[in-house]
């Protein structure tokens, strides 16, 4: 929601606002993997089944891509802040694809709180995975579609660059979502 709120809402102070909660919630989540990691590697220090040793090693993962998550939203908002501070703008098609692919991440994001919220090793990640080739589906499109028209010089170039960027990298939150949703079942 925070990235569509940047990309759709023209209010600067609204915009300041998301950058700063991003910032901020990118630094919790720095946080909370370096704590999550360290109490995992105290437990690790004891003897543990394969089973427990398993399950740990998927928290350690989910912790990770969860942070990595904040990161790349993290760089997405310095992108959009970059585009308007240079007063670039995005063509309504480009806003409306950037959209379109927010919208199936948030999807993504709600099945994999589900997810996170069942029990380790008992669900089903047919959803999950629906959502990623539906991300992975988008992503091949807009490229497509984008280098199609940069060689037709319909875009401007760094406004091109700064929206292959950030539909890049929202597919790049859709792999570390589908990675938590495969660790929460056991498959990694």
């Amino acid at each position: 929601i925070f990235l569509s709120d940047l990309i759709n809402s023209t209010d600067q102070k609204v915009r300041t606002k998301k950058i700063e909660k991003l910032i901020k919630y990118e630094k919790i989540a720095d946080l909370m993997e370096i704590e999550i990691t360290e109490y995992i590697s105290k437990l690790t220090n004891r003897k543990l089944t394969q089973r427990t040793s398993t399950r740990l090693r998927s928290y350690m993962n989910i912790a990770n891509d969860l942070e990595r998550i904040g990161d790349i939203y993290y760089q997405m908002s310095k992108t959009i802040e970059r585009k308007d501070e240079n007063k670039i703008y995005f063509l309504p098609e480009q806003r409306d694809n950037l959209n379109k692919m927010l919208d199936v991440l948030e999807k993504a994001f709600a099945e994999m709180n589900t997810n996170l919220s069942s029990e380790y090793g008992h669900i089903s990640i047919e959803n999950a995975k629906k959502y990623e080739r539906e991300i992975n589906q988008i992503r091949n499109d807009l490229r497509k579609s984008y280098l199609e028209q940069a060689e037709k010089g319909e875009y401007k170039f760094q406004p091109g660059i700064m929206y292959n960027n950030l539909f890049s990298s929202c597919e790049k939150v859709g792999d570390h979502i589908i990675n938590v949703s495969e660790a929460v079942a056991g498959e990694i």
